[in-house]
């Protein structure tokens, strides 16, 4: 949770020092759905979960072509399957939803077409594995392209490979695996 904490101090510092340096730092929400499903080494999950994520961002500019967007939200990922249990009966629950932070880099290919990429840390918002800490804490990377609309409307598709997290005292490890479909506005 210090990691967690430290990483949103470090995004909150990139936010205002861009603010105060660039008078183009934008904020805004993005909406859209998830379809994710978790990738485990001795396990096949084929029940896909579909959810919705919401983010708030700031797009801090550092020139023409490349800038900086911190974002934070919640996000419904795992699998369809509420729970895991294992063969010396403890159960981890699967279907989690999650608060994210994403410290993505934006590279305009042109004025309409961005690519995205960079890190997302999140913690998961529920509590069903009975505090033992397992599938709590997720890093990630997130793969990106956008299609600036207008000035103020975006839409992007995302692919966020999460790494294996589960704690190790179980036999195998998991991430998450998501595609998102997103509406971006900003104010």
């Amino acid at each position: 949770m210090k990691h967690f904490l430290l990483f949103m101090s470090f995004i909150a510092c990139i936010s205002f020092a861009g603010a105060q340096s660039f008078n183009d730092t934008t904020y805004g929400f993005r909406l859209g759905l998830n379809s994710s499903t978790l990738e485990q080494d001795n396990v096949d999950y084929e029940n896909r979960r579909y959810g919705l994520h919401a983010n708030f961002f700031a797009n801090v500019p550092l020139n023409e072509t490349f800038s900086l967007q911190p974002e934070i939200g919640v996000s419904s990922l795992g699998v369809n399957e509420n729970e895991f249990r294992q063969a010396n009966g403890e159960v981890t629950a699967f279907k989690r939803n999650w608060l994210h932070s994403n410290l993505l880099a934006q590279i305009n290919l042109n004025r309409k077409i961005y690519f995205l990429v960079g890190p997302q840390l999140g913690v998961s918002v529920a509590e069903t594995d009975g505090n033992r800490n397992r599938y709590d804490f997720e890093i990630a990377g997130i793969l990106g392209l956008g299609y600036m609309l207008d000035s103020n409307w975006s839409v992007d598709a995302r692919y966020g490979y999460g790494f294996p997290n589960l704690d190790n005292d179980l036999t195998a490890e998991a991430g998450n695996r998501w595609f998102q479909l997103g509406v971006s506005y900003r104010l």
